[in-house]
């Protein structure tokens, strides 16, 4: 039986806790990310960038070339800004369990709804991902600790 981390996060908010052998659930640190709850537009810029369409042909003026085609009036994001913000969370979160995993050999056990999941262990190094002893797709995230506690109780295997 060994120490062990447990991660429990949502795209905004987590908590670290740390369990030794036969004792509960410690809160070791919190985070939040407020960036993650807001609209989608109050992290936007004001406008898309302008896209050309077709090839930039015609004058150089000043070292710019400036493009014949025909553009588009603004161009559409890659990914969501909130979707951008909740991976920014996951790799913050995963730079934190590096920092606590350092020269240790405790276990891990991510705690999130199953799309945060998927952002948490893309971000996790090699060494932090091979510690990885349970994850749990819930958010789980309002719950207390005694509350944590007694849900995740059946979920854990005995530290």
């Amino acid at each position: 039986m060994r120490a062990r981390y447990v991660l429990v996060a949502d795209a905004s908010r987590a908590r670290l806790f740390h369990q030794r052998p036969k004792h509960d659930l410690e809160l070791v640190e919190s985070f939040e990310h407020v960036d993650s709850r807001a609209r989608s537009r109050d992290l936007m810029a004001d406008a898309n960038g302008r896209k050309a369409v077709g090839p930039s042909v015609g004058a150089n003026y000043g070292g710019r070339s400036v493009s014949l085609g025909v553009g588009r009036p603004g161009v559409a994001p890659d990914t969501e800004p909130r979707q951008v913000e909740a991976e920014k969370f996951a790799r913050a979160l995963a730079s934190a369990l590096e920092g606590r995993l350092h020269n240790s050999r405790e276990a891990v056990v991510l705690v999130a709804p199953a799309h945060f999941l998927g952002l948490l262990r893309d971000s996790l190094s090699v060494s932090v991902f091979k510690r990885i002893e349970l994850t749990v797709a819930k958010d789980l995230t309002k719950l207390d600790a005694r509350e944590l506690g007694a849900r995740m109780l059946h979920e854990l295997p005995p530290a």
